[in-house]
């Protein structure tokens, strides 16, 4: 009797991770990652959000977006959360080894290991750099914020093995091959965002990508204010980043949605590390329910800026009690 109890249930158990495993794998992939990511932020459950974008015609079913608290090297890593395509920061040369932005590494470390896929990225890269440069006021190949690059990982021509990375990746400059750009906020204007987000969607979209993520971008802080999360001018500074660059990314799907056919679901990647610095600050201190109270204030906040975005309205200092007066006032 108490082996076949045990058989049993073993049985139930089996069969429920191979209706778990199922599920997931049946979930289009940026969702199958907000379920899952979900489940291990739970000191970060207010972080957590899911919008529908009507499609360009009525009978189109509307896109998904999923405002979620993760980690973009999830997105690759995972199969079962790995999209067809992601919008990733580069910097104004399109030199994907330089030191900034520093997210770009989470793709160049992968694509590192098919020594076929990096030769074949460098050498897009490469045919992009030869073509003649739009006049622009600003030095580099790309303009930050407004300029992209397409390529594909790799080529049909180039054969690979399986590879941690999206079969797509729209790079966007967000900074300088040195670092720098975070000092010179008119680089980062909604405006901007919004055209390079844009862009992007709309050259993943007609190749036929139905799955995107893309990481808040342009929004990185110094080191001062990474190692002093508690102190409040410095953590409201990093909200104000964080906030227009989600109110860009919005803007931009709202820009692209009309035209939409492909694209079905879109994942936008808040930091889970990045907001466990800002806001979890060890219980019973006396800083703790402060930061919980400012964590949850934030929140209302990202969701009104993807809310507002996602109707095509900018997100300015008024909306968030004026407080981000010296970045919003940049646009």
């Amino acid at each position: 009797m108490i082996a076949h109890a045990r058989e049993h249930r073993f049985l139930v158990w089996s069969l429920l991770s191979v209706t778990s495993a199922m599920a997931i794998a049946q979930q289009r992939p940026v969702a199958a990652m907000f379920g899952d990511d979900q489940k291990r932020g739970e000191t970060i459950a207010l972080s957590f959000s899911t919008v529908e974008v009507a499609g360009a015609r009525t009978a189109d079913a509307p896109v998904q977006i999923y405002l979620t608290a993760g980690d973009l090297a999830r997105a690759f890593d995972i199969p079962a959360f790995r999209p067809g395509a992601a919008i990733v920061p580069t910097n104004t040369e399109l030199l994907i080894t330089a030191p900034s932005p520093a997210t770009q590494a989470v793709l160049v470390e992968r694509v590192r290991k098919q020594p076929d896929v990096l030769r074949d990225l460098q050498d897009q890269i490469a045919a992009r750099r030869a073509q003649p440069r739009a006049p622009s006021a600003e030095p580099g190949l790309l303009d930050i914020g407004a300029d992209t690059f397409v390529a594909q990982l790799p080529r049909p021509a180039v054969k690979q093995a399986a590879g941690a990375f999206p079969k797509s990746v729209c790079l966007i400059a967000t900074d300088f091959p040195k670092g720098g750009a975070i000092d010179r906020r008119e680089l980062f204007g909604q405006d901007r965002v919004r055209k390079g987000i844009a862009g992007c969607l709309a050259a993943l979209d007609a190749s036929g990508v139905e799955s995107i993520v893309v990481p808040l971008m342009g929004a990185a802080s110094s080191g001062l204010q990474a190692n002093d999360p508690a102190f409040e001018g410095q953590r409201v500074l990093k909200e104000c980043r964080l906030l227009n660059s989600l109110a860009g990314i919005a803007l931009g799907i709202h820009d692209f949605a009309p035209s939409r056919r492909n694209i079905r679901e879109i994942g936008v990647i808040q930091w889970d590390r990045e907001l466990a610095e800002m806001f979890s600050l060890p219980k019973g201190t006396r800083l703790a329910q402060a930061a919980q109270n400012a964590y949850r204030a934030y929140t209302e906040q990202v969701k009104l800026a993807l809310r507002k975005g996602l109707n095509g309205e900018k997100t300015v200092a008024a909306d968030v009690d004026g407080s981000c007066n010296a970045i919003f006032s940049v646009q």
